[in-house]
């Protein structure tokens, strides 16, 4: 039997797209273009995302 401890991975693209989203969505509703800011919002958090995922995978 094997008593390996099973890893507790961390995926900050979904967190980063709800924040990036969500902060994108207030600067859109400031701007009166909610649909835009949702969209630059939702590519700056799959940006940041997507390079924590790969900084925390070559650890």
């Amino acid at each position: 039997m094997s008593n390996k401890q099973p890893e507790n991975k961390t995926y900050y693209m979904p967190i980063c797209m709800c924040i990036g989203i969500s902060l994108g969505m207030t600067m859109g509703s400031i701007y009166d273009n909610m649909s835009v800011g949702m969209c630059i919002g939702l590519a700056i958090g799959v940006g940041i995302g997507a390079l924590l995922d790969n900084k925390a995978r070559k650890k």
